[in-house]
């Protein structure tokens, strides 16, 4: 896939597109860009995702302390490239951008730059200052500039509309398989391993202290999870404890830290993508680190059997 960043760049004729954040790349989106791809298949023409960075939300103020996003710049393009688009175009997110009017959208940028053959669109499409802009303007628009606008009904799973925001509150409550269902494939976090204090050598868990890459980035509630991790072109199996450690520290400073199975190389400084295949329990503070350990012997069981389950299931 060729990523591209300035509109004027492009030199494609009447291509497939498809305009959205495609934060997750879930299955909602995934759906847009395989009605993408099939126009584009029937058309011979070349496929287009249109995203946009910073997210508009962080640009226009409406972020918030608790904002997060459920994938990173680099990871949504990996995604999308990884679902076989031809072209991504990162429409650089300014204050000026914002404020271009639905008309100016249209005119100055989708016309000037990209004239499509075909839209595809979902069904809350909003576009130019203040989401002024709607399906509507879109297709009208279109008939005047020979493409077509093709709207896809929302995806739904249990009545629940895919969305970026239900994704981000089902990891928030702990319903990670819900979660995972919605995106198509495990969550997945990236970071580095920095230095810990070490106490899980003690009793034959050693873990890993991640730090995530990405500041926006959403990590699941609280609680012990079975997990996958993807290093040096390997995957592994392991578990994961997000929380405070009751057992071994007294403070509020949270942790990130993964247990990963059958694995001892020096992973300090390393950076590490971490798959969140099930969540088995609740942080909880046991009796002393014996009665940890038992319990880590437990959870080490489980995370196996739940690997492995998933796999089956795929």
């Amino acid at each position: 896939m060729q990523v591209h960043t300035n509109p004027s760049e492009l030199q494609l004729f009447r291509p497939a597109v498809s305009i959205g954040i495609f934060d997750g790349v879930h299955r909602g989106h995934q759906n847009l860009l395989d009605k993408v791809k099939d126009l584009a298949a029937h058309s011979h023409a070349q496929t287009l995702a249109i995203t946009f960075w910073p997210h508009p939300r962080i640009v226009l103020g409406k972020a918030g302390p608790d904002f997060k996003l459920l994938t990173s710049l680099e990871e949504k393009t990996e995604m999308l490239g990884r679902f076989g688009i031809n072209h991504l175009l990162v429409v650089p997110f300014t204050p000026e951008f914002a404020n271009l009017s639905a008309q100016q959208f249209l005119d100055d940028f989708l016309d000037r730059y990209i004239k499509p053959g075909v839209i595809v669109v979902g069904d809350d499409l909003r576009f130019g200052a203040g989401g002024s802009g709607n399906l509507e303007l879109l297709a009208t628009y279109g008939k005047s500039h020979n493409f077509e606008v093709i709207k896809l009904e929302t995806h739904t799973e249990n009545e629940d509309r895919i969305s970026s925001t239900l994704i981000r509150k089902r990891l928030m409550s702990g319903d990670l398989q819900s979660a995972n269902q919605l995106l198509g494939y495990p969550y997945f976090v990236r970071g580095e391993v920095a230095t810990g204090n070490r106490i899980g050598n003690t009793i034959g868990f050693p873990t890993a202290n991640i730090e995530c890459a990405a500041c926006y980035k959403q990590i699941p509630s609280d609680g012990v999870y079975a997990v996958t991790v993807d290093w040096n072109g390997n995957s592994y199996k392991g578990m994961l404890n997000i929380g405070v450690r009751p057992t071994i520290e007294d403070d509020s400073h949270k942790t990130f830290e993964v247990n990963i199975f059958d694995m001892s190389a020096d992973l300090y400084g390393h950076s590490l993508k971490v798959n969140f295949i099930a969540r088995l329990r609740d942080e909880k503070k046991f009796n002393g680190l014996e009665e940890l350990k038992a319990q880590l012997v437990l959870d080490r069981e489980a995370s196996i059997f739940a690997i492995e389950n998933f796999k089956k299931s795929i």
